[in-house]
């Protein structure tokens, strides 16, 4: 859309606190200007009609491992970040999502995926920061996830949060036997396929990394005060006991992402963390590592928001999916856009359909039960259409 007024009427407008039926929202030079019921509404060129659509904010997803998978898409296949950026960029513009987190690893410098090792890691901000400079699609950001075990990342770490470089950092510990692979049998089953090893050498990477010393309290508690000082939300990652809760209180996380029970939940929940689950554990009905199921989290009202973790198509679906299951379509959408918003301090300008806030927004139709998206703004421009048609039917041979 060029700029000026214009307007998306008659959709199903969903709003933080309820839908709008037959809505009408005015976006003037990228921002959102007026929300309010259509009425008789006087049509311009420029202006959208979204009758038998809903109109929902573009979607913040916090964490997402997806520009690691794009570029190394298999253990042998490493392509430039320059190009998985590219691609990815219109993937996710394609699933409804505006804002994305890109979560990089910094492993070790002697990880298997060269992708997650300190240098690379560091040259990866670089470029993502250099690829801003360009016109973009939607809004890249970037959120670092820290192993703890990886204490000559420590420097580096500081670094960027004294340059101001990083808009998400999380405190990581994947040692076998905790945390988010507590279940050693599970852990060992995903390590034995996904590298392909076996049952022996599995066991001598874990006894190894059970090994590793970590990064110290001291040092933990001067990179959480750098995030605090500079305004960088912090995050806590697979927390599995009150323990670990009192001491990621002491580095003033204000997120817990994906508690593995849910006690553990309902404790970080209580303290105020805003609490994080996978949106394809949604889908799935279950954890992957045989963890907290996010729909029990749901039902026990002690989950706030929803990140794509390893698949960000599973946003836009497990909104609608929970819909189905009779949970208010707005209380779902905000899941997956203003609360995270507000946890990541960006609720001032993006996250709802609100006057004030950019036009980050997407038209969705249904096919069945199945959301499909039609159009995507970012900042009141088009950045995705999508134009469904019928065809004929071709048979089978």
């Amino acid at each position: 859309m060029p700029d000026g007024t214009w307007k998306i009427y008659g959709g199903k407008i969903v709003t933080p606190g309820g839908v709008i039926e037959n809505g009408t929202v005015v976006i003037d030079n990228g921002v959102i200007t007026e929300v309010s019921r259509a009425g008789n509404v006087q049509r311009g060129a420029n202006d959208v009609d979204a009758s038998g659509y809903w109109i929902i904010p573009g979607i913040i997803d916090t964490h997402s491992d997806a520009i690691e998978h794009e570029m190394q898409p298999r253990p042998a296949s490493r392509f430039p970040i320059e190009w998985s950026f590219v691609e990815l960029e219109r993937k996710l513009a394609a699933q409804g999502i505006t804002t994305i987190y890109h979560s990089l690893s910094m492993w070790d410098d002697g990880a298997s995926n060269a992708a997650r090792r300190n240098s690379s890691v560091m040259q990866f901000v670089k470029d993502i920061h250099r690829m801003n400079t360009q016109p973009r699609l939607i809004r890249n950001r970037i959120h670092i996830r820290f192993e703890i075990t990886n204490r000559n990342a420590v420097p580096f770490i500081e670094q960027l949060l004294r340059d101001k470089a990083i808009n998400q950092l999380s405190f990581m510990d994947h040692t076998p036997g905790q945390g988010q692979y507590r279940d050693i049998e599970v852990h060992k089953r995903f390590v034995m396929e996904r590298q392909n090893k076996t049952e022996d050498e599995v066991l001598q990477i874990f006894e190894e990394r059970k090994s590793r010393p970590k990064t110290s309290f001291d040092e933990l508690l001067m990179l959480s005060e750098l995030a605090a000082r500079y305004g960088i939300p912090l995050a806590s990652h697979d927390d599995d006991s009150i323990e670990k809760l009192d001491v990621v209180s002491e580095w003033n996380a204000s997120i817990s992402e994906f508690p593995v029970d849910l006690i553990v939940a309902v404790e970080a929940k209580r303290r105020g963390m805003h609490v994080v689950m996978g949106a394809p554990n949604v889908m799935m009905g279950k954890s992957h590592s045989n963890n907290l199921s996010a729909l029990e989290a749901v039902r026990e009202g002690v989950v706030d928001i929803f990140c794509s973790d390893y698949y960000p198509p599973s946003m836009l679906q497990s909104v609608f999916l929970l819909h189905r299951l009779g949970y208010d379509l707005n209380w779902a959408v905000n899941m997956v856009t203003l609360n995270p918003a507000k946890a990541l301090g960006i609720d001032s300008h993006t996250g709802s359909v609100e006057p004030g806030k950019s036009a980050d927004l997407l038209m969705v139709g249904l096919h069945g039960d199945q959301p499909v998206i039609d159009r995507v703004w970012v900042g009141g421009r088009t950045v995705c259409q999508m134009l469904y048609q019928q065809f004929d039917a071709v048979s089978a041979y």
